[in-house]
């Protein structure tokens, strides 16, 4: 009678046990904000002037297709939390067609916003691909429009490619129950001046004289190897940063 009832004792410790334990999943999550922006030094649209002609910035825009949260498969939420089932990161699908420009000035844009279990992150990546939907970034992963002097410009390309940030320490993201924003920033003034090793638009041709140089892709004006050079800046020179929400 005493074992039935030690048995029984045990039974019941280990149904708690068991519930605790389920209750303690640590699967809890955190509410994390994705964001882009671009800007300048001085926060105007008009970079240079001096040594090369000025650029006027009229249109930043980017489709990201994808943005995908890479766990740190030592942390030990991973390890042993429900929520990272099938040791699959987390990845939120768009597209995400990103306007950064707005009235003549840059603006942030919130890209997306999602809940993520908590835990540490390694690396976060983003997809470029190209727009499939209807009017002006339909085809394109980037647009960029403006004048370099007097003559109007516009940059578009329709690369599909991967960029991001990978974390050195480990604890840099974190997600511990308060809200995350991740901030990515192209960095205008080092993309398209020449003077701080970006851009030089006076290599660039208006090959088909209609007034305005193209720099694509598809080689309009015959500035092709220009726009993959450009492309490079851009993923070169676009950082990704945590900031508290």
């Amino acid at each position: 009678m005493k074992m039935m009832k030690y048995l029984s004792l045990a039974l019941v410790l280990g149904l708690l046990w068991a519930g605790c334990a389920k209750n303690s999943d640590p699967s809890a999550t955190s509410a994390v904000s994705v964001s882009m922006s671009a800007s300048t030094t001085n926060g105007k649209t008009t970079i240079g002037g001096r040594e090369a002609a000025a650029v006027t910035l009229t249109e930043v825009k980017v489709n990201v297709r994808s943005i995908q949260f890479d766990f740190d498969h030592e942390d030990e939420h991973f390890k042993k939390d429900s929520a990272f089932k099938d040791d699959k990161d987390a990845r939120l699908k768009g597209p995400f067609i990103v306007d950064l420009l707005n009235a003549g000035s840059f603006v942030d844009q919130v890209v997306t916003s999602t809940t993520l279990p908590n835990g540490k992150y390694e690396k976060v990546s983003f997809r470029l691909a190209p727009s499939t939907e209807a009017g002006d970034m339909n085809g394109k992963s980037i647009l960029i429009t403006g004048t370099t002097g007097t003559t109007p410009f516009v940059f578009w390309h329709n690369i599909n490619a991967k960029f991001g940030v990978k974390f050195n320490d480990s604890t840099a993201l974190a997600t511990s129950g308060a809200g995350v924003n991740l901030a990515i920033h192209l960095e205008m003034d080092r993309i398209l001046s020449a003077t701080n090793g970006g851009f030089d638009f006076s290599q660039a041709k208006d090959g088909n004289g209609d007034g305005t140089i193209t720099i694509d892709a598809i080689n309009t004006d015959g500035n092709r190897d220009l726009a993959n050079k450009l492309m490079k800046l851009v993923l070169l020179r676009t950082h990704c940063e945590k900031g508290k929400k």
